[in-house]
């Protein structure tokens, strides 16, 4: 009796979850053996050992057969229990830790021969995931700047689109100043790149270009090309002169472009490694520019470790395109939260921390206490990519913020940001990469006019005279604020001392032309 009462006691206080049927395919389908009855990865978020895939089915003929396989790995079966199996009516696959490894950001088919496919559901005793809203910022120590900014980008997100340029190699805002002669107004944010780190000759310790863009009203994004040496030897050497005449450049990763480096990031994360020694003396020099931006008070969304899995997860032949990428997902995971950690201690509270998912990467994402948005870089892709990238990442990473980290089209024919936006990918913001000495008039190679200008004139869309008001109330609101910037109706802030005409800072012009010069235009003549 004793025991019957402890039961119904824990029947009582732990009542059993009721079981979900969740539709993954609607029919009815007749099976064949082709590759059209498919259900999306995206439908499978959150699929667990223990929870069954049912496969509905009606006129089931004598023979019948069927199967569940993989799409993108050339129609391979989940296990050799589902595949060319008879079946006399619905059949079921009971999912253990092995097949959800096989499924795993994975297309599923079903098919075969003999019967109709009414539907595919997934039953699971699973909760449904029921938080409202998004994450809060990953660092608790982040600053309330970092905070204020990250607030602008949550309460911005899903009802304004926010504009972003590309530095071209060096500090600058040269690209953001073509959108302006474009559109009369400069991008709402301008991203930069540690990519010349290795070099005796890098600008980073001058942050004047973005200290400037900051103080126009902008908001700032950083990248990082980091280039890695191919032996000890070469590292040896560059430690040896200084920098002085030993350099190296590579960042890609052998088979993923060039300049290419064979550098290993699973022992970058063994200590006592000249490899480890190597990545901490390089997030080290970072550390110290990336000081430079928070004691002027700018806060950085800062986007390292970019495209880690490059088409490694998406084909059997894909690969990785960049060295941390280069030996698989475990290393790269330590490597972000190496930097992540190491970058707390050094007390960088200012900054916004973006990792880029290249889909199908889950094992890639270092968790969302090390992460506080989502990018996607895309390239040569259509409206309905842009859709279903932004729809498979929210789905895997609903409380985290997207963006088009990183986009373009080959001869400057992007899909438009007004097209992608009606079609659902309402990305936070969305970044064309740079053209090198592009030049005004010239077709441009990621992002032509008719891009920007289609845009600048949706209501939605923040440019830099948005995002400065918006700066100046959120960071009132923290108790910081923004230095006096003097601008006019209509027109960007005045910015001090000579530019040219795409908004690139100069020491003095060198030869006739038109200049701005504290906001105003000269004639050299």
């Amino acid at each position: 009796m004793k025991k019957l009462i402890c039961s119904l006691a824990l029947a009582l206080l732990y009542p059993s979850v009721q079981a979900r049927e969740i539709v993954l395919l609607e029919g009815p389908f007749e099976a064949d053996w082709s590759d059209t009855h498919c259900v999306d990865p995206m439908q499978m978020v959150g699929v667990a050992a223990g929870d069954i895939i049912h496969v509905h089915t009606s006129n089931v003929q004598s023979y019948a057969v069927a199967y569940i396989r993989t799409k993108s790995n050339g129609w391979a079966a989940i296990s050799k229990d589902f595949d060319n199996i008879r079946i006399t009516g619905d059949f079921e696959c009971l999912l253990d830790e092995s097949l959800i490894k096989v499924i795993d950001n994975e297309t599923l088919m079903f098919g075969g021969s003999g019967y109709t496919i009414e539907k595919v559901t997934l039953i699971t005793d699973r909760p449904e995931d029921t938080r409202v809203g998004y994450d809060d910022l990953s660092n608790p120590d982040a600053s309330d700047a970092t905070r204020a900014i990250y607030d602008l980008l949550r309460d911005s997100y899903g009802k304004k689109s926010i504009s972003c340029s590309m530095a071209e190699v060096d500090w600058n805002y040269k690209e953001a100043g073509y959108v302006k002669s474009w559109t009369g107004k400069y991008p709402a944010i301008n991203g930069f790149d540690y990519i010349h780190l290795t070099y005796d000759w890098e600008p980073y310790g001058d942050i004047t270009p973005v200290k400037e863009w900051w103080e126009m009203g902008g908001l700032v994004t950083l990248c990082w090309h980091w280039r890695a040496p191919d032996s000890e030897a070469i590292w040896e050497a560059y430690k040896k002169d200084n920098n002085k005449n030993t350099v190296f450049e590579g960042f890609y990763a052998p088979g993923g472009g060039s300049p290419v480096t064979n550098f290993s990031p699973a022992n970058a994360v063994i200590e006592g490694t000249w490899e480890n020694e190597f990545v901490k003396s390089d997030m080290e020099k970072v550390a110290q520019r990336l000081k430079l931006l928070k004691e002027a008070g700018i806060v950085v969304i800062w986007r390292p470790f970019h495209e880690a899995a490059g088409n490694s997860t998406i084909y059997n032949d894909g690969k990785a395109w960049f060295w941390w990428g280069a030996d698989g997902a475990e290393p790269c995971v330590k490597l972000w939260k190496m930097m992540y950690d190491y970058f707390r201690e050094c007390g960088l509270d200012n900054l916004i921390w973006v990792w880029t998912s290249q889909t199908k990467d889950g094992a890639w994402y270092p968790g969302d206490d090390y992460v506080d948005m989502i990018g996607r870089d895309l390239y040569n892709y259509s409206t309905a990519d842009a859709a279903y990238n932004f729809n498979y990442l929210t789905a895997y990473y609903p409380h985290k913020m997207i963006a088009l980290s990183e986009c373009g089209y080959s001869g400057g024919s992007s899909p438009y940001i007004s097209e992608q936006w009606e079609a659902g990918a309402k990305w936070s913001f969305a970044m064309p990469w740079y053209h090198y000495q592009y030049k005004l008039g010239g077709n441009h190679q990621y992002a032509n006019k008719d891009w920007w200008q289609d845009w600048f004139n949706q209501e939605n869309a923040i440019t830099m005279d948005e995002m400065k008001l918006l700066k100046e109330e959120y960071l009132s609101h923290s108790g910081i604020t923004l230095p006096a910037i003097e601008s006019h109706q209509d027109a960007a802030p005045v910015m001090t001392g000579w530019y040219n005409l795409q908004g690139m800072k100069i020491a003095a012009p060198t030869r006739p032309g038109i200049y701005i010069k504290d906001g105003k235009k000269v004639v050299i003549r």
